[in-house]
Formats: structure tokens, sequence, C-alpha cells
């Protein structure tokens, strides 16, 4: 062989080392990546830990907003649910705000309904007008007569029923029934007078 055709294959073999030093920067990639120990691999591959939150700081909530009748009990049931769900005393006391905000909102709204009522009450035909107060001291009697208890008074006063119209109209019907009985007699009463209940309920039967 020539001494020009040795220096041409010595020349193409310098430039193929160069070139695959440029290209690949150092060893082989694939060679580098097997040779890696396993538990270098496996670190790159682990993601890094999420940093856990915080506990928040025991709290316990006691005192509710004005006006707010909450009771002890109720509030110990609150204070459960907030360290269940890892609340932090600023979020309770928003909690607790909700609640009473809610409350005043319910209060509101059955003022509004009984006012409602009551005007409704005053102008019915059968109910109202220049009848309305005696109206409403019949059916004062009925309710005191037949509600032995006070039961149905506290249910009627918690609900705010008993200033519905069809409330009053019934207890109206009966004490106004009972003060008819009591003017008449039981040894005074007419044969063809119909009994209470009849005369309470005429489209029942």
């Amino acid at each position: 062989m020539s001494d020009e055709t040795n220096a041409v294959a010595n020349a193409a073999e310098n430039t193929t080392e160069e070139q695959g030093t440029t290209l690949l920067t150092g060893p082989d990639a694939t060679e580098k990546e097997e040779n890696k120990p396993a538990e270098e691999t496996k670190a790159e591959e682990k993601p890094a830990e999420e940093s856990k939150p915080a506990e928040p700081e025991y709290f316990e909530l006691t005192a509710a907003p004005d006006g707010y009748p909450i009771t002890d009990a109720d509030m110990k049931k609150l204070n459960e649910m907030c360290k269940e769900a890892k609340l932090t005393k600023e979020q309770g006391e928003v909690v607790l705000k909700y609640m009473h905000g809610n409350y005043t909102a319910y209060q509101e709204s059955q003022a509004a309904q009984l006012k409602k009522w009551v005007e409704e009450a005053k102008a019915d035909k059968e109910f109202g007008g220049d009848n309305f107060d005696e109206n409403v001291a019949d059916a004062k009697r009925g309710l005191a007569t037949f509600d032995t208890d006070g039961s149905i008074r506290a249910m009627l006063e918690e609900t705010g029923y008993g200033s519905n119209p069809a409330v009053l109209k019934i207890f109206a019907r009966v004490g106004k029934a009972l003060g008819e009985d009591r003017l008449v007699g039981s040894s005074g009463k007419k044969q063809d007078e119909k009994p209470l209940e009849d005369r309470l309920w005429p489209d029942m039967k």
C-alpha cells in the first residue's frame, strides 16, 4: 500500500473518532445507563416525597355569637367535627359564624311568615274583620279546653302555626261550639241540635 493510501486511511479513522466523541460528548449513552448502580437509578426515578401539612394547634370553641342559642351538647359536637376535619381555630370560627347566619335567616323568614299569616287571618271574611278579636278568644278557649297538658300550645308556639289562619279557624270553631253548649246547658239542650263533632266538622260524614 502506498504512503498516500495509508494517509487517507488514517485520516478517515481520525475523523470517525472525532465525530463520535463530538456527537456523544463522552462514552456511549446506552452503556453509561446500563453501568449505573441500581440504587442510583431508583433514586432518580423515585418522586420527591410531598411534605405533610402541619397539624393544627388544639383549640376548643366555647363562645357562640350573640343571639345564637347553641346548646353545650351541640357545641361539643361542633368541636369534635372541627378536630376530625383538622380545621384551624380560624376555620372553626368561620363554621360557627356560618351556622349563626343560617339561624338568623331562618328566624327572619319565620317572623315574616307569621306576620303574613296574621294579615291573612284579619282579612279573612269568615274569621277576620270586626269578628277577629272574638274569634281569637274562641280559638284560645278551644285550645285551653282540649290541650290540658300544654303540649299542643308548645308545638304551635315553636312552629309558629298558632297564627296560621286554618289552625285559628279550627280552634275558633271548637271554642264557639263549647260556648254555645254552655249557654244551652245539658238539661236545656234541644233535641234537634247537632252533636258537637257534627258542628265542628260538618263535611267529615
